[in-house]
């Protein structure tokens, strides 16, 4: 809908009804295409701040991201082999995946692979994906032959070339078990002091509960570090909202303190969901001809979201203190 024709649609909107200083916005005969998100000028921000898209950029590392992070960044240096960070949905574990691979990718020493999509039919193809974004140059149609080449690959770097080959795999719940199989069989690939490749799992809380079946008990006895990502507390959101923003460009912050808390409190930590009610707080703003978001505003915003993402009510106590079959996207060697 042009915002022009947004002022007549208002009734439509009952949790929106714009201020009295409300002024019509409109794009006019814009390409669709390039339409800048509309509250970008109106708080003189120079991008959006509360994007759901994995920008590294706008990566808050919180206390429990950058205790994951350098776990991990330390099992890689010391090739110890596989490690795994869990968390619930939405807590930035693909974000904190990218961060990753952008910390290593200007190591000359290090070459790695990132898959965000693993949820291959069958090992060969997983194994096969490997390989080709690896760059190996030898290829075979057969499987134990491709394991045998993958082999002498990972020897050839680590032996004479010095590297430390990494395979990040996002998404690693949708692993099927001979998928994780053929993990655990990479993971013999050693020699007297080191893992010839190292592996890093990005998952879900619920990989953690597969794993407890006996038959990936191997697998789970050759994970040298795990990680797990928590929400965010009251203050850890106040600083991300705050990070992301300053990051955008913007220089007045928006938000009061009681508007963070009841955001905080409908999004129950996870930041994800308070970025996505953060993005749709600044548009409300907009709308109304507002550059203060308050706690009225945010509870309008998820009453209008009405998705179960957010509690029906923020905690009583709050309310008191408030009164991301591609493969790879990116591959480095």
């Amino acid at each position: 809908m042009p915002l022009d024709k947004l002022y007549d649609n208002m009734q439509h909107y009952p949790h929106f009804t714009p201020s009295p200083s409300f002024r019509i916005r409109s794009w006019g005969k814009l390409p669709f295409q390039l339409m800048k998100i509309p509250y970008l000028e109106h708080f003189g921000l120079m991008d959006e701040p509360y994007s759901t898209s994995p920008n590294p950029r706008y990566l808050y590392v919180s206390p429990t991201h950058n205790l994951a992070l350098e776990k991990t960044k330390w099992t890689i240096a010391a090739k110890r082999g596989l490690a795994i960070c869990f968390g619930p949905v939405g807590t930035g574990k693909t974000t904190l995946a990218r961060e990753l691979a952008q910390r290593i990718e200007d190591d000359p020493d290090v070459s790695y692979v990132f898959i965000t999509n693993p949820n291959f039919p069958t090992p060969n193809q997983l194994l096969r994906a490997i390989i080709q974004e690896f760059e190996v140059p030898e290829t075979s149609k057969s499987y134990l032959d491709l394991l045998n080449i993958f082999k002498k690959f990972l020897t050839t770097q680590a032996l004479q070339h010095a590297k430390t080959l990494v395979l990040i795999i996002d998404e690693a719940q949708t692993l099927k078990p001979p998928l994780l199989e053929l993990l655990r069989q990479l993971m013999n690939y050693e020699t007297n002091t080191s893992k010839l490749l190292q592996v890093v799992l990005f998952a879900q809380e619920e990989f953690r509960t597969r794993l407890q079946h006996p038959r990936f008990r191997n697998l789970v006895n050759r994970t040298a570090m795990s990680s797990t990502l928590d929400t965010l507390s009251l203050a850890d959101t106040a600083a991300m909202l705050k990070h992301r923003w300053l990051i955008a460009g913007g220089k007045e912050f928006p938000f009061t303190e009681a508007a963070v808390a009841q955001l905080y409190a409908y999004s129950r930590g996870i930041p994800r969901t308070q970025i996505i009610l953060a993005d749709n707080a600044l548009l409300a703003a907009f709308l109304r001809g507002e550059t203060t978001i308050d706690t009225q505003l945010v509870d309008d915003v998820v009453k209008d979201r009405g998705l179960p993402d957010t509690e029906p009510e923020p905690p009583q106590v709050i309310k008191k203190h408030a009164s991301g079959n591609v493969t790879s996207v990116r591959r480095k060697s």
